[in-house]
């Protein structure tokens, strides 16, 4: 693993250890800032090493392989991941990768440790990519054209699809498994290997999952396109799997007996329920056997309108359900308060109303709230009304509108209102002021801080807890991705990006002077919450001049003392409220001041590449990572 600090531990390494202990297989941790790699090897002598990686992550990991094979060449590595099922040609790529894993890879990765441990046959086991089974079971349908959207041709792509691998290959959905049906059938993670070896024995948060699967198609995720690559495997399964709450309570039980916990997460995409009566029921045998049983507090993720939903239709309050069983926080990700980037750009599904009544009725109920909401996400300009080039800045809304709506299936029709105009109107002023009204309404702004200004106030006025501001990432295969190429913000070369998602922009539609303030409104909108999410009334009095204070003026000031001054506020109010809302717990003043100094050296280097000198695992110049799943906090 690539020990970054991260608060969050790897359960997918935690399982996979799990897993091959199953078929008789010895395990062991490498962690890669800390321990030197020749002797590593020297110590531990393994046959397979295995790496599992998102983009940005994964040139670290593909440089660890390299340098392994030049020690021992015998070993084998395997590698899976998000960034290595949707670019499956890698192992042509890279003469030190020698098997690769598409997909879930639960059972892919019994069946073939099973294999190689008795001298099977390694290249027809499916869900793997072999160096002899690649040209049998990619597929190659693109051409080296990844997108001709909107009658617009990156031409940045090419350098791109020049790299075998990157662009164009796919595993032949024939030679692929459906998802894992029943996740009872797999054994409890193996946190051992991750606790008595790292930090993670000390961070008394602990995390599991109780369910697999997000239905929805956010465009800045991965889970859209994980979703379409299973819809033509055979047997695919269902979208969503849950473990029985006896099983995952089981688990809890287990870890919670061996090793210190004060706080669980659980760290689903959504965890249940949704609206149907096996998860309704789900939920509220586990609202009755989790305080029994274990009786820690905790915090979840879910949604908004799954929220209001169930609220509404089923008169199932989760929220006071979860309150009562000793939930602590909530994190529901808002993700856009701009209305027209939520609904046509990240398809967020869910209404203003659905977020402003979720997030008051958890402030109703005593829940603290832990939004994402993400910045630097490109949406069309409008010109002024008196723009000397008003049609052809209006030209190009209406390309980039057309862009989307072949993108995200989207009805966006500009010329219609067009044509009200012009029936309407014989002043060509007055038709501009109808139609730029009419676009400001449904949300278009004129310049992209006043997106991302209106996203940081909408958030602030829910009274989080404490949210986080991250950057958009483009990653690859997603929407999002796809409209920043076809618009010409981002030239679809992935190998540049950092595995934070808390780094500056890597779009090229804001200049660099805007890419530091987006970064201010990051840092400060994140220090705002002390005030805007605070139950005193001294707090809640200043909150509106601390906002028009920092977004309006400090957010401004760039230059570099500045913006380490506002880095200094981000990082010891994250630490405080994370101690004092999103994860209370108890604390000696010891263990206190450790965790305080662990989290402002991560998020110092998240945000400035920098790590403050500590003795703990922080020791790095690495991006942090989030190991596949949400953003890890």
């Amino acid at each position: 693993m690539r020990d970054d600090g991260d608060m969050t531990e790897p359960m997918n390494l935690m399982l996979l250890s799990s897993l091959a202990k199953k078929n008789g297989c010895l395990t062991d941790i490498w962690v890669m800032e800390r321990d030197d790699l020749r002797d590593t090897i020297q110590k531990i002598k393994p046959d397979i090493i295995a790496f599992s990686g998102i983009t940005g992550s994964h040139k670290y990991y593909v440089q660890a392989a390299h340098n392994i094979k030049e020690i021992n060449p015998k070993i084998k590595v395997i590698v899976g991941g998000p960034h290595f099922t949707f670019f499956p040609g890698e192992i042509l790529r890279h003469e030190c990768i020698d098997f690769l894993c598409v997909g879930e890879g639960d059972d892919a990765w019994v069946e073939w440790t099973l294999a190689f441990a008795n001298n099977g046959d390694t290249n027809n086991i499916p869900n793997i990519v072999s160096k002899e089974n690649a040209q049998r079971v990619l597929t190659n349908p693109q051409s080296g054209n990844l997108i001709l959207i909107g009658g617009l041709k990156n031409e940045g792509l090419k350098s791109v699809g020049n790299s075998v691998g990157m662009v164009d290959y796919v595993l032949n959905p024939a030679f692929m498994r459906g998802r894992k049906t029943n996740l009872d059938d797999l054994p409890f993670l193996d946190r051992g290997l991750v606790y008595d070896n790292t930090e993670f024995k000390y961070r008394y948060k602990r995390t599991i999952m109780a369910s697999r699967g997000c239905p929805f198609r956010c465009t800045y995720c991965f889970e859209h396109q994980w979703n379409e690559m299973y819809r033509g495997v055979k047997n695919s399964g269902s979208i969503r799997q849950l473990y029985g709450v006896d099983r995952l309570i089981s688990e809890l039980e287990e870890f919670v007996g061996q090793y210190d916990t004060r706080f669980i997460k659980f760290y689903d995409d959504v965890f249940p329920p949704f609206p149907n009566p096996a998860e309704r029921e789900w939920h509220q045998q586990f609202c009755e056997e989790y305080p029994k049983r274990i009786g820690l507090p905790f915090h979840v993720l879910t949604r908004c309108d799954l929220v209001v939903n169930l609220l509404d239709n089923h008169k199932l309050d989760i929220l006071r359900d979860w309150k009562k069983a000793g939930m602590a926080s909530v994190t529901m990700s808002i993700e856009s308060g701009n209305p027209f980037i939520r609904d046509h750009v990240i398809i967020r599904d869910m209404t203003g109303n659905d977020i402003n009544r979720a997030f008051k009725h958890a402030w109703d109920v005593g829940l603290t709230t832990f939004p994402n909401t993400i910045l630097g996400i490109p949406a069309p300009l409008l010109p002024k009304v008196d723009d000397a080039r008003f049609d052809d800045k209006m030209r190009e809304v209406g390309r980039q509108c057309k862009i989307l709506k072949e993108i995200n299936h989207r009805k966006i029709d500009l010329q219609e209102v067009q044509k009200i105009a012009e029936q309407w109107f014989t002043d060509k002023y007055e038709r501009r002021r109808y139609i730029l009204n009419f676009l400001k309404s449904v949300g278009l702004r004129e310049d992209f801080k006043s997106y991302d200004r209106e996203s940081v106030k909408f958030t602030l006025a829910q009274r989080p807890g404490f949210p986080e501001f991250p950057i958009l990432a483009p990653y690859p295969k997603t929407k999002a991705t796809e409209w920043a190429i076809a618009i010409g913000a981002f030239d679809g070369n992935f190998e540049k990006l950092h595995a934070s998602y808390q780094e500056v922009s890597y779009l090229d539609c804001y200049d660099d002077e805007y890419k530091k303030v987006m970064h201010n409104f990051e840092l400060l909108g994140s220090f705002l919450s002390l005030f805007a999410g605070s139950r005193n009334r001294f707090m809640q009095w200043l909150n509106p001049y601390m906002q028009m204070l920092c977004l309006n003026y400090l957010a401004e000031i760039t230059n570099s003392k500045a913006v380490r001054f506002y880095g200094w506020l981000y990082t010891t109010s994250k630490a405080y409220m994370h101690l004092t809302r999103i994860y209370p717990m108890r604390y000696s003043s010891w263990e206190k001041w450790r965790f305080f100094k662990q989290m402002t050296g991560l998020d110092f280097w998240k945000q400035f590449k920098e790590r403050k000198k500590t003795k703990t695992i922080l020791r790095s110049e690495r991006p942090g990572q989030t190991l596949g799943g949400p953003p890890s906090l």
